[in-house]
């Protein structure tokens, strides 16, 4: 029997909430202890699936805009693979952008 994969939601969220949890930013022995003992209820789960060390939470502490499956991401936090339609709007064509001739502005001394 497959189980079903954990949703994803971005990492800064994840941290944010044990933020709020601790009061302060958390140190990265603080949020591995966090997440590995999250309450779900009436128990204690590891909130990415499995116990995280000292040095993956440092390294999460770094990388917030990052995806990662989480066992508690709300509807309205999850990522979805459908484009959204005012960021794509907002997006440029790198390719047209290197593709516009560019002149060096000449100094006129007097």
């Amino acid at each position: 029997m497959a189980s079903t994969p954990l949703p994803k939601m971005m990492l800064g969220f994840v941290i944010r909430r044990c933020a709020v949890a601790l009061g302060h930013d958390p140190t990265p022995a603080e949020f591995a202890e966090w997440a590995n003992s999250y309450s779900d209820g009436d128990r204690k789960v590891c909130l990415f699936g499995r116990p995280i060390s000292e040095v993956e939470a440092r390294v999460m502490l770094r990388h917030r805009s990052r995806a990662v499956a989480a066992r508690s991401a709300s509807p309205s936090e999850q990522l979805t693979d459908a484009p959204t339609a005012s960021i794509s709007a907002k997006v440029t064509s790198l390719a047209l952008w290197q593709a516009t001739p560019r002149r060096k502005a000449r100094i006129v001394r007097p």
